[in-house]
């Protein structure tokens, strides 16, 4: 598989290979993330349209609406610019794909050598679909994560396994059921792919903090993702990642040995990734986080280095 960025930072040594696939090793016993983030997640916008039979979803811990508003792409682009070719952007939204500067930004990210992966909504492949495939075409982004909500979408979501190997169905605990993967594997199963799925752990933040409160489903679902999801382990042709919030709520350490979790788990939110918000050109630890930096106060690479400290 073809390697498409190595870089040192700290004493860690980070490959990051065409598939997706990323190894860090490292000489001392723990990794030390000492010079900067290897990856972090990038709101570009707070805008969201709904669209027919789907509302804003009432549950988005972003509050993101028609009302929101595109990040100034230039900013964005100065405040990253201390960062060495191969870190790492995951671009979200609301919905980054509505951005009217998002081929620039892309483009622009791609020739400074810095690696874009971008999280779209299934609800917005259709009408955005020439505008997906010329990404991925062009090779401006690397990963494309779906946000998966039913099956509805399939039909959209198939030409992008044909061009892609590398979707990434993104499920959130809580919001969706532990059978949702079941139906993400047979799909991928029926067209020749190998499925992947992040977990995300469910945000009691936004608009996600009333909808945890008036739906005890949230919490039911959270319970059958905690008690089921070992027997997914072991699936063939299925690939699971989570979010740090997803191994702090399913409590991923109880299935493995202290030895095997030190090589796992590479370290809580502000070890070696960080949350810019774009829109509001602030820095922090996750996209929870209430602790918040204007970019107009401190350098990316100071802030990092102070949650470090």
């Amino acid at each position: 598989m073809e390697k498409i960025a190595s870089y040192d930072n700290g004493n860690v040594h980070i490959d990051l290979f065409q598939d997706g696939t990323l190894i860090r090793t490292f000489d001392e016993t723990k990794p030390m993330f000492v010079k900067h983030p290897s990856s972090m997640d990038v709101k570009i916008t707070n805008y969201c349209e709904p669209t027919k039979n789907n509302p804003i979803c009432a549950y988005c811990h972003e509050k993101s609406n028609l009302s929101g508003t595109h990040c100034d792409v230039n900013k964005l682009l100065d405040t990253i610019s201390e960062l060495p070719a191969g870190v790492e952007l995951a671009l979200g939204g609301g919905n980054p794909l509505s951005h009217p500067d998002l081929p620039y930004l892309l483009t622009t990210l791609k020739t400074c050598g810095y690696i874009s992966n971008i999280t779209i909504n299934q609800k917005h492949i259709n009408k955005y679909q020439d505008l997906i495939y010329k990404i991925i075409a062009e090779e401006l982004v690397y990963g494309v994560g779906i946000s998966y909500s039913s099956t509805d979408y399939f039909a959209n979501i198939q030409p992008l396994l044909k061009i892609s190997d590398n979707v990434v169905f993104h499920v959130i605990m809580g919001i969706n059921t532990v059978e949702d993967i079941d139906k993400l594997y047979k799909f991928c199963q029926e067209n020749n792919k190998e499925c992947k799925v992040l977990v995300l752990g469910y945000k009691q933040y936004g608009m996600g903090i009333n909808y945890y409160l008036r739906n005890k489903t949230v919490k039911d679902n959270k319970y059958q993702w905690y008690i089921r999801l070992a027997s997914y382990f072991k699936k063939k042709g299925l690939t699971l990642s989570f979010d740090n919030l997803a191994i702090d709520q399913l409590n991923l350490k109880r299935f493995f040995t202290q030895e095997a979790w030190d090589t796992f788990f590479m370290g809580s939110d502000g070890k070696h990734t960080i949350y810019l918000d774009a829109v509001n050109q602030e820095y922090a630890k996750s996209s929870t986080s209430k602790d918040r930096i204007s970019f107009n106060d401190i350098s990316l690479i100071d802030f990092f280095k102070n949650l470090k400290g």
